[in-house]
């Protein structure tokens, strides 16, 4: 699988997550949680969270789409999924013990693949020189 696919499919799941939270926060929430995931709270959490996913997803695909650069919103993406990762293992006696793993190894595996599809999809350009005036 080449690189733009990979980043494709990345978006893709991006979007897929953030459209179930957006339309399904209370579902979201229990999976998470567990029953009290329902609550006002942890629903408007994944909302939240499911906006910030719809939006760095859509933003991937469009620019994917158009041929314009891919890093930002690579970075972003690992940025986000790297704190996640970390929010996942800070919070883990309030995450089910059935979904935490899968949880993190997700975030971990998001953040890591986009930070590496950051740089093969468009890598960073050198400043133009000093003396190129």
């Amino acid at each position: 699988m080449e690189g733009r696919d990979l980043a494709v499919s990345l978006a893709s799941g991006r979007v897929a997550i953030g459209v179930v939270s957006l339309l399904a926060p209370g579902f979201v929430g229990r999976t998470m949680t567990g029953r009290g995931g329902s609550e006002g709270g942890t629903r408007l959490f994944a909302r939240m969270v499911g906006a910030r996913d719809l939006g760095l997803g859509l933003g991937l695909l469009i620019a994917l789409n158009r041929g314009a650069p891919v890093r930002g919103w690579l970075e972003a993406s690992a940025v986000v999924d790297g704190i996640d990762a970390s929010a996942c293992l800070l919070a883990r006696d309030h995450i089910r013990t059935s979904v935490f793993p899968g949880a993190v190894g997700l975030a971990a595996a998001g953040a890591l693949l986009s930070a590496w599809l950051a740089r093969q999809l468009d890598p960073a350009q050198s400043p133009p020189s000093a003396t190129g005036r």
